[in-house]
């Protein structure tokens, strides 16, 4: 079952990545694809055990909960002075070394999702779409605290 759900992820994330890269089909993406994915996984990882509060490690222990956590997606530190959880996604990406860091944005959509009913806030600051990057790197924390000194990949010009 187990190496099932890892077929269907991959094939399920190459068909968003192709969707958001593809002008036509971005909406299709943006309003079915994703939600359905976002429903899925939900409905597969099922709900947290405990209330997920809205601190840096609860919110990142969440995230690496729905996918699976492992060596595809980890956090990999707490800052606790900005409230601020730090990971990394190695598992490889379809847009990996595109150049294409605005369909990237578009396709975190679903780590977005994810982590909106428990107030959190997830922004790529390195993506895998930049060319030469074989991880994204991503920060956590609290809706309420804003994005300062965040400063998302999509918005740099490299």
């Amino acid at each position: 079952m187990k190496k099932l759900l890892k077929v269907a992820f991959r094939l399920g994330l190459a068909m968003n990545a192709a969707f958001t890269r593809t002008p036509g089909l971005r909406a299709i993406e943006g309003r079915a694809l994703t939600p359905f994915f976002v429903w899925l996984t939900r409905k597969i990882r099922g709900g947290p055990k405990r209330a997920v509060g809205g601190g840096p490690e609860s919110l990142g222990r969440e995230w690496e909960r729905l996918l699976g956590a492992g060596p595809y997606a980890r956090v990999t530190s707490v800052d606790t002075e900005t409230g601020t959880a730090y990971g990394e996604i190695t598992g490889k990406c379809p847009l990996r070394g595109t150049g294409d860091v605005a369909a990237c944005h578009r396709l975190m959509a679903y780590d977005r999702a994810l982590l909106e009913p428990h107030g959190g806030r997830f922004v790529v600051l390195e993506s895998q779409a930049e060319v030469g990057r074989v991880k994204c790197r991503v920060a956590i924390r609290a809706k309420d605290l804003g994005e300062e000194g965040l400063v998302p990949a999509w918005r740099l010009v490299r």
